[in-house]
C-alpha cells in the first residue's frame, strides 16, 4: 500500500482522557514524524497536533481509536 502524509488534529476537552491519549500515540510512534501539545487554558482544553507518514488505513484506525475515548475529539487531514 502507499504511504501518505496526513495531519492529525486532536482537542482534549478531559483532562482525564490525556494518559489514554499518549499510549495510542505511543503505539504508532513508528510512523509518527512530529508531535506538538498546546493548552489552551483560556477555554480549558489542550491541542494536540501529529503529522505522520503512513498508510491510509493506519491513520483511520488511530483517528477511530483515539474517537473513542472519552472527551477526546480527533480529525485527519491527508496530503
Amino acid at each position: 500500500m502507499t504511504k501518505q502524509i496526513a495531519t492529525l488534529g486532536i482537542l482534549v476537552e478531559k483532562y482525564e482522557s490525556i494518559p489514554e491519549v499518549n499510549a495510542l500515540l505511543h503505539h504508532f510512534s513508528n510512523c509518527i514524524i512530529s508531535r506538538m501539545g498546546m493548552p489552551y487554558e483560556k477555554r480549558n482544553i489542550r491541542l494536540i497536533h501529529v503529522v505522520m507518514d503512513t498508510e491510509f488505513g493506519d491513520i483511520e484506525k488511530l483517528t477511530e481509536q483515539l474517537n473513542a475515548i472519552n472527551g477526546i475529539i480527533a480529525q485527519a487531514m491527508f496530503f
